[in-house]
């Protein structure tokens, strides 16, 4: 089952805007397109990192008064979304990835991004499907994760609750993953979401979750086995627990 276009959403519609300069670089052509642009006056472009069968879409926020801060951010945003490539030790020049770019909201104190997409490994007889987020702080550039919506203890627990929801699958699917989830334990999970998340931690490789809040609910991957999708997006509503 391929679950990796779970978020697709329509872009929101923006007033006509200037085209920006082509940013030139070794081995990547990018091209920006204004996707939101709310009434805060802050806007997003998306942006194409490309090289060999490598493409990734990452955001690049404009508006801002402090141009140095707007730099900082700008650049930790495209170092967030590239390290995907470092994560999955991926060879720019025989593997294929591509990854695009949702930005899921935006305003004067935040923007969370959720990026999905396929991993082909040279001489893999699968791809793999590919999701991961990002949210950063527009006041002091620092990332947010999980730990700053919820705790993993908690999310441990509701996953293996009776009422856990998984956001965009149908019940054939769902009573998969359930079946799968009989397997896992408490320990394992609360590891799992502690690791969540960028910053990447010292030691780990590439985060085993990603999270973002969305309207007050919380969404957060599950990793699965490729069989059910690679990964499941679960669903937590604070205000019905």
């Amino acid at each position: 089952t391929d679950l990796s276009t779970i978020h697709t959403q329509e872009a929101t519609s923006v007033p006509e805007a200037t085209e920006p300069a082509t940013v030139e670089e070794s081995s990547s052509v990018q091209e920006s397109e204004t996707v939101k642009e709310g009434t805060t006056g802050i806007s997003v472009q998306l942006e194409t990192y490309s090289s060999g069968n490598i493409s990734i879409q990452y955001p690049q926020v404009s508006g801002l008064s402090d141009s140095k801060l707007q730099d900082s951010i700008n650049e930790n945003l495209k170092n967030n979304a590239l390290s995907v490539i470092t994560g999955y030790e991926a060879d720019e020049a025989k593997d294929s990835m591509t990854v695009t770019c949702e930005v899921v909201s935006v305003d004067r104190r935040s923007i969370t991004v959720v990026y999905t997409g396929t991993y082909t490994a040279d001489g893999a007889a699968h791809p793999v499907n590919l999701f991961y987020s990002n949210t950063v702080d527009l006041k002091d550039n620092t990332n947010l994760g999980l730990g700053d919506f919820t705790d993993s203890y908690t999310m441990a627990g509701y996953v293996l609750s009776s009422d856990v929801t998984f956001f965009g699958l149908d019940e054939e699917q769902t009573k998969a993953v359930l079946e799968y989830r009989q397997g896992l334990t408490m320990q394992e999970l609360t590891d799992t979401f502690n690791q969540a998340d960028f910053p990447i931690q010292q030691g780990v490789v590439w985060p085993p979750s990603f999270s973002y809040e969305k309207q007050g609910d919380i969404f957060f991957s599950l990793p699965v086995p490729h069989a059910l999708g690679d990964y499941v997006i679960v669903r937590f509503v604070p205000s019905t627990k």
